[in-house]
């Protein structure tokens, strides 16, 4: 059974309604909050991993780490859909903590009940999804897998530049980034590649970025992971 799924409110006994005990009158029971919001955080795609992920628990261990809490909580209160708030784009080695931050300003904008249609994708992961919809017999179409990438208000894209460059891999990475650039939809940006980004993704796309997204250098930092070995 899933770590999200709802038990039954002992307040409300399931119904969504309690009765005050000096009011004749029913309100909406506290655990439906709850409710809505374990809903998106699973229509999110959140991985399992991730979903302690909060701002409160990142482990900012120097100054570069602390500024870079403070740009996500900067912008996550900054953040309405529909007025083009500027996304961010978290660069830095293995193991500094980009995805934590990415996924922790997705929780808080849940956690805190600001609107908005909220999606994780990992890019890795997307390019495989696609390939296995290649198959004549398959069900799934391409455009079905892409479509909530292209909708979603805010969108945290995982490990940009990750996938071994193929001019079908840029042409995917093309459509999905310029199509929210031209929509001006947000996007929350993680990549490892530092220092050729540019080359890794092609320079009309890393341009675009530069107005989509404002920069967060996460380098210097140690692997967090090696630490625990």
């Amino acid at each position: 059974m899933s770590s999200l799924a709802p038990a039954t409110c002992p307040r409300c006994n399931g119904s969504g309604w309690v009765a005050p005990a000096d009011s004749f009158r029913t309100e909406p029971c506290e655990c439906q909050g709850d409710l809505r919001r374990r809903q998106r955080i699973i229509a999110a795609n959140i991985p399992r991993r991730y979903l302690t992920c909060r701002l409160r628990n990142f482990n900012d261990r120097d100054a570069v780490l602390k500024t870079a809490k403070t740009r996500v909580e900067q912008f996550v209160n900054e953040w309405m859909p529909q007025l083009g708030v500027k996304g961010l784009l978290l660069m830095g080695g293995c193991g500094t903590g980009k995805t934590h931050l990415a996924v922790a300003a997705l929780q808080e904008i849940i956690q805190t009940e600001k609107p908005g249609k909220l999606l994780f994708s990992n890019f890795q992961d997307l390019i495989q999804e696609i390939q296995a919809s290649f198959p004549a017999d398959s069900s799934v179409d391409k455009s079905e897998i892409l479509r909530p990438l292209l909708e979603a208000d805010l969108l945290v894209l995982d490990e940009l530049g990750s996938q071994k460059p193929s001019a079908w891999v840029h042409d995917i990475l093309y459509y999905i980034i310029n199509s929210r650039y031209n929509d001006v939809r947000t996007t929350i940006f993680t990549t490892n590649n530092v220092d050729d980004l540019a080359d890794r993704i092609g320079d009309r796309l890393r341009s675009r970025l530069y107005e989509m997204a404002g920069v967060i250098q996460m380098t210097g930092i140690d692997d967090y992971r090696r630490k625990k070995i």
